[in-house]
């Protein structure tokens, strides 16, 4: 195996290669014992992943389909890498449609060992590409142009298997963990802010297109939403290359060390900070600006940063920085102390910009404002409606005001959390 040598990396594959050396010195060397603990790993690492129908197969059409090797995710293949991968795909598909492995299983069972076949072991089946190489009659070589066309389009690679991630950046060169269970809403269940979320939409579809996209801030008040139109846009996009990778605020530093992880992979990232803000006195925001753009080296194109804040500068201000343009100016010509925070730094105002320029880098700035009363109460009725509750339209909307005035305001996670206090309709499911 030359280029496709990872698809038989995973624990199935490793016992399944076990197993054919145990059954090629069956008579010459310890072959019974080996051969059955390879067999019973081999049903072991299948069940643990569920498979439905032929679990071997789909196994390995899967790890195929997944692997992002020099022929499916790099440079326009020579001849020579093309024929090399035609060649692995002629091995695995008599490793998967060849009669060995039933062979060692009845050879097993007639020494008194128990071997189950492995097949119909649980409900999960292949899916997209993987699914036509584990139903098809055909010879796998033929479909290398495909595996190559299907690697390219995003679906094959190390971050293949999975939508979500975050970065950890501890340890040498730092880690892009998988996130098992992405909390990922559905476009439907975002209600109001349509303009707001088709800016986002529109910039994310420039990334995906290979074109230049914008570093995205969505400012506003708490609760409107702006964290959950991020990430509702894996559920959109996530078919067509797009992932999202999040970075907590004290990381932003190590972003570049991020950055050089994804470039070059095949598919699209939006790096996801959420709540980024900085607190006066705080100077990590020195470090996010040169982050964030600044640095010597060239940023990814298939990256950009969004980020969430509460503060449309993202560094805490004070009604002392905000002096008069003029009187900044002056004091910039004079040397004199402008007026603007500490009386004994002339040079002030220069200090002030300098923090205000953070903002300045993301190039698109989407505002979620809090909602009036009319979008707050249609959020609550759409999540009603999609919970069944049976609430009349008059006791639903003054249970929703007093709810907004005990919590300080009306935002779309009051609305929620207002909605999710209500009992739902009798054989309905909670939330």
């Amino acid at each position: 195996m030359q280029v496709f040598a990872a698809s038989l990396r995973a624990p199935a594959g490793r016992a399944f290669l076990k197993l054919m050396r145990a059954w090629a010195t069956w008579d010459t060397g310890p072959g019974l014992p080996a051969a059955a603990a390879a067999y019973a790993a081999l049903f072991r690492a299948l069940s643990a992943e569920g498979w439905a129908g032929d679990a071997w197969r789909a196994h390995v059409a899967t790890e195929v389909a997944l692997d992002g090797n020099a022929y499916t995710t790099g440079a326009a293949p020579g001849p020579g890498l093309r024929a090399a991968a035609t060649g692995d795909l002629a091995v695995l598909w008599e490793a998967v449609a060849g009669p060995a492995l039933e062979s060692v299983r009845r050879r097993l069972q007639e020494a008194g060992v128990p071997a189950a076949p492995c097949r119909e072991l649980g409900p999960r089946r292949p899916e997209g590409l993987a699914a036509e190489l584990a139903g098809g009659a055909g010879h796998w070589a033929a479909l290398a142009d495909a595996l190559r066309t299907h690697g390219l389009q995003g679906h094959a690679g190390p971050f293949a298997r999975h939508l979500a991630f975050r970065w950890v950046p501890d340890g040498p060169g730092g880690a892009v963990a998988p996130v098992g269970h992405p909390d990922l809403p559905a476009p439907g269940d975002l209600v109001g802010y349509e303009a707001e979320r088709r800016l986002v939409a529109a910039n994310t579809e420039r990334l995906l297109a290979g074109l230049p996209a914008h570093d995205v801030l969505l400012y506003g008040d708490r609760g409107t939403g702006k964290s959950t139109t991020v990430k509702a846009l894996l559920r959109t996009y996530g078919g067509r290359g797009l992932r999202l990778v999040q970075l907590d605020r004290g990381a932003l530093p190590t972003l570049p060390a991020l950055l050089e992880r994804l470039d070059g992979a095949t598919q699209r990232f939006i790096v996801f900070v959420d709540d980024l803000s900085f607190e006066d006195g705080e100077t990590g925001w020195k470090d996010a600006k040169v982050a964030l753009q600044g640095g010597l080296r060239a940023r990814p194109a298939n990256v950009c940063v969004y980020a969430t804040s509460n503060r449309r500068h993202l560094v805490r201000e004070r009604l002392s920085d905000r002096a008069a343009p003029g009187s900044r100016d002056a004091a910039r010509r004079s040397g004199a102390p402008g007026g603007a925070g500490d009386p004994d730094d002339p040079r002030q105002g220069d200090a002030v910009e300098e923090r205000l320029s953070l903002a300045d880098r993301f190039g698109l700035t989407v505002v979620f404002a809090a909602p009036d009363q009319d979008l707050y109460l249609r959020i609550v009725r759409h999540l009603a409606e999609s919970r069944g509750i049976p609430a009349p339209e008059a006791e639903l909307k003054a249970g929703a005001l007093r709810f907004a005035l005990w919590q300080g305001g009306r935002s779309g996670r009051s609305a929620r959390q207002f909605v999710d206090s209500l009992d739902p309709a009798p054989g309905h499911p909670d939330p």
